[in-house]
Parts: C-alpha cells; sequence; structure tokens
C-alpha cells in the first residue's frame, strides 16, 4: 500500500472544506494536519498537511523526555530551581530547593504533563531552558525532525517555536523504542515523592485496550494536539495531530482509519472519551476515573466505569483555567 497524502481538498474520494479531512462514513476530522504512521516501518500511512510548521504545545515534552534517557541516568538527581517552581500550570507544584530523580520528573512530565518538571529536566540537561531549547532544535533535526523548533521544554507558547504531525511521528517512534519511556507513557497512575499521585492525560489508556500511551497538548495557540501510538493484533500505528478543535472525537476518527488503511480493521469506537472525569481526594490524590452520568433532577448518581475500576467520588468544582492550558 502506497503512501495517501491529502491536501484538506479530496480526502478518500469525498470533498472536503480546506484543513477539513472527511471520512467514509462522513466523520469530520477538524485538526489542521495529521499523520498515521506505522509504528514497527516507520512509513506513513495516511496524512494531511504534514509539513504544516504549528505550535505542538505540550507534544513538546516527548522530546524532552526523549533527550532526558538519551543525556542523563534514570536514578540522577535534579534539585529544583526557582525558575523550575515558577513554571505556569499544568504543574504539579515542584518546591524551590525540591530533590528528585529523573525517574519520577519523567512520569511527571508524560502523565500529568508538569511545566516546573519540564523545566527541572532541561536545566539538569543543559544549564538553563534556552540553552536547552538550541541542544534539542539541533538534536531532533540530527533525528529526522527537520522542521521543529523548540523555543521550550514544555511547550508553552513561546515565538518562533513550532513542529509538524510528521516531525512528532518520527520523535515518537523514537521515543517508544526506549522500553523505559514506552511503559511511563503506558502508566495510568503513579505515585512521587510528596505523596502526589499523578494521572495520565492521555484518556484512550483509560477507555480501549488499543492504546498504548501517548502526549497531550493544549494551548489557544496551538488547539488540541496529540502524539501516541495504538496496537491491534500485531498491527501498530502511530498518530500525531496538530490544530484539533475537537481531540477526542478527531482521534477516534483516525485510529479507525488508520487501522482500516492498515489491513486491520476495528469497530467504530463508542465516545467515551468526553464522559470521563477524575475525582480528587481530599489528599490531593486522584481517584479512579468513572464516566459521567446524564444530567439528572435532583441527585446524580456516580456510575463507575467498567475500564477504570471503582471508588470513584463526585469532583470538585472546577477551577478557573491558566491563560496558558500548557499541558493538557
Amino acid at each position: 500500500m502506497g503512501i495517501l497524502w491529502l491536501t484538506g481538498v479530496v480526502a478518500l474520494g469525498l470533498l472536503a472544506a480546506p484543513g477539513v479531512f472527511a471520512g467514509e462514513d462522513d466523520g469530520l476530522v477538524t485538526a489542521k494536519a495529521f499523520v498515521i504512521m506505522d509504528a514497527k516501518t516507520g512509513r506513513t500511512l495516511l496524512a494531511l498537511n504534514p509539513h504544516l510548521m504549528l505550535p505542538p504545545a505540550s507534544t513538546i515534552k516527548v522530546m524532552t523526555a526523549l533527550m532526558a534517557v538519551e543525556r542523563l541516568n534514570l536514578d540522577d538527581r535534579v534539585t529544583v530551581s526557582p525558575y523550575a517552581a515558577a513554571a505556569p500550570p499544568s504543574k504539579i507544584n515542584l518546591q524551590p530547593g525540591e530533590t528528585l530523580t529523573v525517574r519520577d520528573l519523567l512520569y511527571a512530565l508524560l502523565l500529568s504533563s508538569a511545566n516546573d518538571g519540564a523545566r527541572a529536566l532541561a536545566e539538569k540537561i543543559s544549564g538553563s531552558e534556552a540553552a536547552f531549547a538550541e541542544e534539542a532544535t539541533r538534536q531532533v533535526r540530527a533525528w529526522g525532525a527537520y522542521r521543529t523548533r523548540l523555543a521550550t521544554a514544555n511547550g508553552l507558547p513561546a515565538e518562533g517555536q513550532y513542529s509538524t504531525a510528521e516531525d512528532l511521528a518520527i520523535i515518537f517512534r523514537r521515543a517508544i523504542q526506549h522500553p523505559e519511556l514506552a511503559k511511563i507513557m503506558a502508566t495510568r497512575y503513579y505515585t512521587i515523592p510528596g505523596d502526589r499521585e499523578l494521572r495520565n492525560h492521555d484518556r484512550f489508556l483509560f477507555t480501549t485496550p488499543l492504546a498504548q500511551g501517548g502526549k497531550t497538548g493544549f494551548t489557544r495557540a496551538s488547539r488540541h494536539t496529540y502524539v501516541g501510538r495504538f496496537k491491534n493484533g500485531d498491527q501498530e500505528i502511530i498518530i500525531a495531530m496538530l490544530g484539533s478543535a475537537q481531540k477526542w472525537a478527531d482521534m477516534r476518527t483516525l485510529i479507525e482509519k488508520g487501522f482500516e488503511v492498515s489491513g486491520a480493521p476495528i469497530a467504530k469506537l463508542e465516545p467515551l472519551e468526553e464522559k470521563l472525569w477524575f475525582a480528587r481526594k481530599h489528599t490531593g490524590r486522584y481517584a479512579k476515573a468513572a464516566v459521567k452520568p446524564k444530567a439528572k433532577r435532583g441527585r446524580a448518581k456516580v456510575v463507575t466505569a467498567s475500564v477504570a475500576g471503582s471508588g470513584a467520588k463526585k469532583p470538585e468544582k472546577k477551577k478557573k483555567s491558566s491563560r496558558y492550558k500548557g499541558g493538557s
């Protein structure tokens, strides 16, 4: 099967508005760009605007994590600087002078999208975040991500920072070749010092066994971004997506289409990701995932999702989101 390139005008024989992919079931993908790649061979199976340079948001953290495992030992100790601790949310509230291992910070980075953890790792690798961004840009281009430029270690909005769907897929494919990174990204919950229980932001890990781990991202400038791996039998695909208005819905369409073009079709995925919520216990730990019940008059029951276990509690009221929204 050859590579199928889409320009945003015609997709699989169906007309679509510019920047919109139309599937055979008339499902729309709002993403500005995506690449579906064979995880084993690196061959592109399906793509829309694969070379379009866009802000990648927190998917940059995959690059930061990859730099960390290739430059540092997992048991190395990292002391948190005031600059790292002052990073905007998403963060795990690291304190200046606090010391954690590289391993703990990688879990914080890839599960909870910790912007403070990203800065701490960058400073450990290169001395400063600015020096890290320059060094990481040179390195990812040497790895084949020729259209990527980092200005931060965490993906928060910054001038001149960009990547492409193809570059994200290339970097992610290299990352999962490190067993420790593959393991971390496939982990749903992990506790680090300070009694902080981290919860993976990749909701597919809670809803489908096809998911093997990924990294989400969001800023106002980037919209929703995502890169991750999915497995069906012997077939594995990587999906990188940028500029989406509806992350989970777009990704379900791309997962279905990806396995279809790879020769391992799957049944239509149920829209479960939007129905998940995660309650917090008073200790600050995350409770198990639960499916949000339909709104009813009177008292609503919490229905526990079969994929995520039981014991969920009513969530606290949502806090006002940061204007950065840089680590979803």
